[in-house]
């Protein structure tokens, strides 16, 4: 059972992916694509059936064009296609996280600070080998077969699937066995702590099996099958998972052992459904005798897993240095939870940014300059406005979500969830600069920040780990991100000079500030008391009960100050949008008696006509009387 991404890696992952796309735009451009006319933002058309695919970004455009007292652009079924898709895929990934970051929890409560400290180190350093091993070959899966099968090359996609599946699983089941000889050894030198090696010895098959899991995703990436993939990896997978995880603790309470093939099990199902859903798209192709075009292929693969390697060191190289300098194990543990839940944070970001970025790549192919700075500036206030209230109930009541979510072990992390909540907000404030910077074509420049982030992230970690332990780890990660953003912030607005800030950016600013202030008031009052919460033998802090008082405070400050046009139309198309879909499903799903009658009649009809013309041809004649 993986454990859920870091705040920043499910961003980056998917900056690698927009990257690849990029880069394969130029060998897709001829492809014929059907031209999609957008909503009318005047009436709501009910009979037009593309009505029922609009996306969040249509209506903002829409928006943006009579605001601006345009006609409303054109936009191809391609990029309709991959918001509708991006969208299924943020979803996926919400829900997914929800169910990944309970099982985490689940394992904290039943491990305790201590144990799991050894778990999620050790993960650590199966993960960071096992991305190793893909050499790159996840993005050649993601051009090369949407390449191919645009061409109608089934022989081609074949034998590239066969080819980076054989090499990713041959050097991921040389990496197990290197795992299973030299665990002493990096238990000792690496992580500095002895009771990671059989741990790490247990965890040795998770490498192959994740090597091969990242090449088949990316190949389903390269089809643009999401639906079937995100229902089965990202709900129905980790929903398992976290039934066999309560199976697990109550039969084997704080056994470190049986959580270690918990997670091997749940690597082997991810694995499997891939390996399913891949090859069984596969199969449905026409497939002919083709070469191995093995030299373009690691042509591809070789610059991009440099660029890799970066990213794959900025997500791990805070646990390592933990080992590394030899922190405790409770305070690992303690660490590894914080920033778990500061994980949420990140959350909004990363669903715009998936929903949002073909649609800002449109924009900026048809030089739509004040469009696209207008879809930065509103995706910006939006993530803004959903990230804040998370990071204000992580700061405000840090110690009660560490008691309930993680257990009294790790109530002394909320200094560190504090940390990653103000790098996660660093973060968000900045909006989509790096999406921005991917798609519109400066690949280089972000590589070059990634290089940035990693050299401050490593210096700082390596100056501050020592004297501060777990939380000159966190200072390290929060300031690399902050810098980077401000970085990317400063660099968006003098190579394509937009900016991601209006005046309505400052009202979830004020709501966030006036909802903390009156919370935090009835939180000082309410520790003079002495109120407790149980339910059973669980005990709840009583503080727990203001979140929902802080969440309606905030919402009803944001209306008191009001919503901007865009923001109207979009609620007001979502609405109207919801009711209609109702209304068609069930119409759909609950014929009425008369068209079910008149279906009758016109199968009968035809029915009739056909054996009229069976009889004509056999030469009988049928006289109706």
């Amino acid at each position: 059972m993986q454990t859920p991404p870091k705040p920043h890696q499910s961003a980056r992952r998917y900056r690698r992916l927009a990257f690849v796309s990029l880069r394969q735009e130029k060998d897709i451009q001829e492809i014929p694509t059907t031209k999609v006319p957008a909503c009318n933002a005047a009436e709501i058309e009910p009979d037009n059936p593309f009505y029922y695919q609009a996306t969040i970004p249509m209506m903002i455009l829409t928006s943006i064009s009579r605001q601006q007292k345009q006609s409303a652009p054109t936009m191809q079924s391609e990029i309709s296609g991959a918001a509708s898709s991006a969208t299924i895929s943020g979803i996926g990934n919400i829900v997914g996280y929800i169910l990944k970051t309970g099982s985490t929890f689940l394992m904290q409560h039943g491990l305790g600070a201590a144990s799991f400290g050894l778990y999620a180190l050790s993960f650590s350093v199966i993960s960071f080998i096992a991305s190793l091993f893909t050499f790159g070959l996840d993005d050649a899966m993601v051009r090369y077969i949407a390449i191919y099968r645009s061409k109608q090359q089934g022989g081609l996609v074949r034998n590239l699937i066969i080819f980076c599946t054989a090499l990713a699983g041959i050097a991921g089941l040389l990496g197990g066995l290197g795992i299973l000889y030299f665990a002493p050894l990096l238990a000792t030198q690496l992580t500095h702590h002895a009771e990671t090696a059989p741990l790490l010895q247990l965890m040795a098959p998770i490498i192959p099996l994740t090597s091969m899991q990242m090449i088949w995703i990316a190949g389903l990436q390269g089809f643009k099958d999401f639906k079937k993939r995100v229902l089965a990896q990202r709900i129905a997978i980790p929903a398992i998972v976290l039934l066999l995880l309560l199976a697990t603790c109550a039969f084997f309470p704080k056994s470190l052992l049986a959580i270690t093939i918990v997670t091997s099990i749940s690597t082997l199902l991810s694995t499997l459904s891939s390996f399913y859903f891949l090859f069984g798209r596969v199969a449905r192709m026409e497939v002919a005798k083709s070469d191995y075009d093995v030299r373009e292929w690691l042509g591809f693969s070789a610059p991009n897993f440099l660029t890799n390697i970066v990213d794959i060191i900025l997500d791990a190289i805070d646990t390592l240095l933990l080992g590394y300098f030899g922190i405790p194990k409770i305070g690992i543990g303690q660490y590894s939870a914080a920033i778990k839940i500061s994980g949420f944070i990140a959350m909004p970001l990363t669903s715009l940014n998936a929903m949002f970025s073909p649609t800002i790549a449109e924009l900026h192919s048809q030089g739509e300059k004040q469009k696209l700075e207008a879809m930065f500036q509103v995706v910006t206030q939006w993530a803004i406005t959903f990230s804040l209230p998370l990071f204000c109930i992580s700061a405000l009541f840090s110690t009660a979500l560490l008691e309930i979510l993680s257990g009294k072990d790790f109530i002394a992390a909320w200094p560190l969830l504090i940390a990653f909540g103000l790098g996660g907000m660093a973060n968000a404030g900045t909006g989509s600069v790096g999406i921005m910077l991917l798609m519109t074509g400066h690949q280089k420049l972000s590589f070059i920040n990634s290089l940035v982030a990693v050299v401050i992230n490593i210096t700082l970690g390596i100056l501050l780990t020592p004297r501060y332990g777990a939380m000159g780890t966190a200072i390290s990660t929060g300031l690399a991100t902050a810098i980077v953003n401000i970085m990317r912030l400063l660099q968006v607005r003098f190579l394509l000079h937009v900016q991601p800030y209006q005046k309505e950016t400052l009202k979830p600013l004020g709501a966030g500030l006036i909802s903390s202030l009156v919370t935090g008031e009835m939180l000082y009052l309410i520790s003079f008391t002495k109120w407790t919460m149980h339910i059973g033998h669980v005990h709840i802090p009583v503080e727990i009960s203001l979140i929902p008082v802080f969440l309606t405070l905030y919402a009803w400050i944001l209306r008191l100050f009001g919503t901007s046009p865009e923001d109207n139309h979009v609620l007001h198309r979502l609405k109207q949008k919801l009711k209609l879909d109702t209304i068609h499903i069930a119409a759909r799903s609950k014929p009425s008696r008369q068209a079910t009658t008149g279906q009758r009649q016109e199968r009968l009809l035809h029915l009739t006509t056909t054996r009229e013309t069976k009889n004509k041809q056999k030469g009988i004649q049928i006289t109706h009387e």
